[in-house]
């Protein structure tokens, strides 16, 4: 969920908590609990987080918590149809709205490798596991200065990329690219193999491991890095390839985004839906 909204529902939780309290009190049971489901709808929206495995399962619960709130308090099942309705066209048009602001956001490279604040841990994981700071690229959003640690790998074949918050390995075939992720809301061209794993460090490195040993199999390999000069342009290359797609992300995607499954991003594995995948990909 956005942060600039989520106060806004938190508010509102705590003003349902209290309407559910001086209802109950005044003798209202129904008009009580109607306030509870309402407030826990609200909480919910303010719980969730945006790239989270439970996010879509939290938003749309919440969507069917507010609608029997609804109910509850009399409202006609066609009012009750058409408010979700608008609730739901207003999150696909904020959905539009945030990735054309995404779009528009650029990078700047870093002089030396930095660390971002709550970002050290994650680093200290991809260490342990063989992958050396090589650089970083630093971007500001809502106010916020978001820095990006760049870590090659042991073989040089794969990059992460640290924040506070999303982590990421990528290993770049040709023109193709192949991305192991803790977030999977924005959308990616199709010429980007992702598969979202909930985790830290040491998940990632061992999905990214798997995923390239079944990509080997349909004989592709991924590029070695000569340098790290060509791994921090190869980042900057693959982050701002995303951005511009995401930046002319259209009210449909903005609207797949809502109602796709986990399916399109999960982790790559030894079966038909994930050979499906990397058929696809290795043909666009």
């Amino acid at each position: 969920m956005n942060f600039s909204v989520k106060p806004a529902f938190l508010v509102c939780g705590l003003a349902a908590l209290v309407a559910s309290g001086t209802l109950l009190y005044l003798g209202d049971a129904r008009g009580s609990v109607a306030a509870a489901i309402v407030a826990a709808s609200a909480l919910m929206f303010w719980r969730a987080r945006i790239g989270h495995p439970t996010f879509r399962g939290r938003y749309w619960l919440g969507l069917g918590v507010l609608g029997i709130a609804m109910v509850m308090l009399g409202f006609p099942i066609r009012v009750v149809a058409g408010a979700l309705a608008v609730l739901f066209a207003l999150q696909v048009l904020v959905n539009a709205v945030v990735a054309r602001k995404v779009g528009r956001i650029r990078l700047e490279r870093l002089d030396h490798p930095l660390v971002m604040n709550g970002a050290g841990n994650f680093v200290q994981q991809f260490s342990a596991a063989g992958f050396r700071p090589c650089g970083g690229y630093r971007f500001h959003t809502a106010g916020k200065t978001v820095v990006m640690t760049v870590m090659a790998g042991p073989q040089s074949d794969r990059l992460a990329v640290v924040t506070d918050k999303v982590l990421q390995i990528a290993s770049r075939f040709g023109t193709r690219s192949m991305v192991t992720a803790n977030s999977a809301v924005a959308p990616l061209p199709p010429d980007v193999l992702r598969q979202h794993v909930a985790g830290g460090p040491v998940e990632l490195v061992r999905a990214h491991d798997a995923a390239l040993t079944l990509l080997e199999r349909h004989s592709i390999r991924p590029d070695v890095f000569a340098s790290d000069t060509e791994a921090l342009h190869a980042v900057r290359e693959m982050e701002e390839r995303a951005l511009a797609f995401i930046g002319q992300v259209s009210l449909r995607t903005a609207l797949r985004m809502e109602t796709e499954g986990a399916s399109s991003s999960r982790r790559l594995d030894d079966d038909a839906h994930s050979s499906s995948r990397i058929k696809y990909w290795i043909g666009t």
